[in-house]
């Protein structure tokens, strides 16, 4: 092979893997809910006046929407649904009063734009139980732990999917790339063989 054959195809095959460390970390990089008030799992006296999410990254403008439900019997029943507000990496619902708020298990439903700019769903979940009622705290196993966003699969199926194609098409470009090289340098050095053998002649 030609020394500008072998430039050239080394510029290539660093440009596909160049392109491949970028596409990577771009493909897992949706927002998360990292905090909240009320917090992920929290076990409230007082019924929340304000439902706030904290977001790993600034959401941005668009259909961004709240839904607040009490769950009964592991069934979720909406009773209250908004646009919230932005606020960096904060987005905010305030909830009316006049709700019928009852003791138990609520869950806080969650779309909004990620940051980069895909749609995002899920939920975290919290409990109110004023003094004097018995309630539980929602079950560990739902709630995840403090702060942690709680996603329903089904919500995130094809964006899921999509993230998967994506990577799987990364490490193939990858595998191409370091198998580019390992031909490259085997073909060189039976050149340099080839050469050493030819001047011995």
């Amino acid at each position: 092979m030609r020394r500008l054959d072998r430039i050239r195809t080394s510029g290539v095959i660093v440009a596909a893997a160049s392109v491949a460390l970028i596409a990577a970390p771009n493909a897992l990089a949706h927002d998360a809910v990292i905090g909240g008030s009320p917090a992920n799992g929290e076990v409230l006296e007082e019924f929340p006046s304000t439902l706030s999410l904290e977001f790993s990254g600034v959401p941005q403008d668009g259909f961004n929407t709240f839904a607040l439900s009490r769950v009964s019997d592991g069934q979720p029943e909406v009773l209250y649904s908004g646009e919230p507000e932005l606020d960096g990496q904060w987005v905010s619902l305030d909830v009316p009063s006049g709700l019928d708020t009852k003791p138990g298990d609520y869950r806080i439903g969650f779309q909004i734009v990620s940051s980069d700019g895909h749609a995002t769903k899920g939920m975290t979940n919290f409990t109110y139980a004023p003094a004097g009622s018995e309630v539980s705290p929602v079950d560990s196993e739902t709630a995840g732990e403090s702060g942690e966003s709680i996603v329903q699969p089904e919500n995130l199926d094809d964006e899921t999917q999509s993230n998967m194609n994506l990577i799987l098409a990364v490490l193939g470009v990858v595998a191409v790339a370091g198998a580019a090289f390992a031909a490259l340098a085997r073909r060189k050095k039976t050149e340099d063989l080839e050469g050493d053998l030819g001047e011995k002649e």
